[in-house]
């Protein structure tokens, strides 16, 4: 029988759920990756270009193992049933859709699929398990991370979903051939990055090297340089888990397995795989509750008066807000479509409650900025950053930009690479510039008081709250 593997979000050839099981079936397979329109049309952006690298990568990964990459433009609704009847395939497989979109897209692919007669595997492989499967005693869905991350290492304790340690493929390819559609590389070529942004190299091998790197030289102080922005204290995996170019279980294996021979690493390992869990809970509370995307998670907010201005937004895109921390924040995401995961939250903190500005617009804008832009985790923590998420702690937990500077780049280091303006000014001068008896040239005063806009956040909350209830 002919199998058509549809490549989206697992751009990889190792611990591939879907085309290990392919492989254990009497199959001859063809894979398949299909350009959509919605979404690739925004060339643009960072995850896009950073997306298409991968699947560049993966298709000379899969020539060097004599199996030919089909690439087509256009709705995979459309394409797919026509490439399975033009084929003569009887069986598709693919990963399971991880965004409310995609689900629904692929219900219409799979009944299509099925009317034709043929066979559809779908398996999960973008998280280690299911948003059914760590459930409370109750069998209800977990709302805050701490118990759910218990129950999820409870589960992995029981029965762990270990990745595979080689390639496993079908044995037999066959190659589409369809003379009315363009060359894979031709389509491919208009996502060359031409941008200038340092965006990081995709593809699987990449991604390998990336967390053997982190596993040797970072995972050891990770619990203490994790937020540490002028550190390279992270695994940088994001973009990588984001498309799949590496899984998470082969994460946890290879992490697990450098815990046990280096004890000492043991904390900083354990302190990076439960941020790891942090991307299975927000991946669950997306999948339980699609209506995050464009709702407050806690209902009580819904009454809350965003008031921050367009020109403050504006100030914040620009890195202009005259708060060093937040500004060299947004200036690295602009240059290189990624941001330190503390200066995430300081930047989305001073968004939501020192500009009153609602955390959809943030949110919005990290998507289309970051390379790793996944809609479970950017939702997940801006609704953490403006309280209006899962997350536990009160409302007025609000970061104060001078003091998050001083603590977490305590020698300036971050500051004075993304913000030139500032690489002059006096140490004890460089997280509060307008203190300095001879402010920098160039650099704005701050846009608001944060001493002020604090309490008019507390008030805002307060009332919404009130409103509520």
């Amino acid at each position: 029988m002919r199998a058509l593997h549809w490549f989206r979000n697992d751009l990889r050839l190792l611990d591939n759920t879907t085309i290990a099981a392919l492989a254990d079936r009497d199959v001859e397979w063809a894979p398949v990756f299909v350009i959509d329109p919605r979404f690739a049309g925004e060339s643009h952006l960072p995850r896009v270009r950073f997306l298409m690298d991968c699947v560049r990568r993966l298709r000379a990964d899969l020539e060097r193992r004599g199996v030919s990459l089909y690439v087509a433009e256009g709705l995979p609704e459309k394409l797919i049933p026509s490439l399975m009847k033009k084929s003569g395939a009887g069986l598709l497989s693919f990963g399971e859709a991880d965004t409310p979109s995609g689900r629904r897209r692929d219900e219409t692919v799979v009944q299509q699929v099925e009317r034709q007669g043929a066979e559809v595997l779908v398996l999960r492989d973008h998280t280690v398990f299911g948003p059914d499967e760590v459930l409370t005693k109750q069998g209800g869905y977990y709302a805050v991370y701490t118990p759910y991350r218990n129950a999820w290492w409870q589960h992995w304790k029981e029965a762990p979903r270990r990745g595979l340690r080689r390639v496993k493929m079908p044995a037999e390819a066959f190659e589409i051939e369809d003379r009315s559609q363009r060359s894979a590389s031709d389509l491919l070529a208009r996502y060359a990055d031409l941008s200038g942004q340092k965006l990081p190299n995709g593809g699987e091998q990449a991604a390998r090297r990336r967390l053997a790197s982190f596993l040797d030289e970072g995972v050891r102080n990770y619990a203490t340089d994790r937020d540490r922005p002028d550190r390279e204290g992270t695994s940088r995996l994001s973009p990588y888990l984001r498309f799949g170019a590496i899984s998470v279980r082969t994460c946890i294996d290879h992490a697990l397995a450098h815990a046990e021979a280096v004890p000492a690493a043991a904390e900083g390992v354990q302190k990076w795989l439960d941020e790891l869990v942090w991307r299975e809970f927000y991946a669950m509370i997306l999948a339980t509750s699609p209506r995050v995307l464009t709702q407050n998670h806690r209902r009580e907010y819904d009454a809350l008066e965003w008031c921050g201005s367009d020109d403050w937004f504006e100030a914040w895109c620009e890195g202009l807000t005259g708060y060093p921390i937040v500004d060299a924040g947004m200036r690295q995401l602009r240059e290189t479509g990624w941001m330190h995961n503390r200066v995430r939250m300081i930047v989305a903190s001073f968004l939501t409650k020192d500009l009153l500005i609602d955390w959809r617009r943030g949110a919005r804008y990290f998507f289309e900025a970051l390379v790793d832009g996944d809609p479970a985790s950017n939702n997940g923590g801006w609704q953490w950053a403006a309280s209006t998420g899962t997350d536990a702690q009160p409302y007025f937990r609000i970061f104060n930009p001078v003091s998050q500077g001083l603590k977490f780049d305590p020698e300036g280091v971050y500051v004075r690479r993304w913000v030139p303006e500032l690489r002059d000014v006096e140490l004890k001068f460089l997280h509060a510039p307008w203190k300095a008896p001879a402010p920098p040239e160039g650099y704005p005063a701050p846009i608001v008081d944060h001493a002020v806009q604090r309490q008019r956040a507390l008030d805002l909350y307060k009332r919404a709250r009130a409103v509520s209830s």
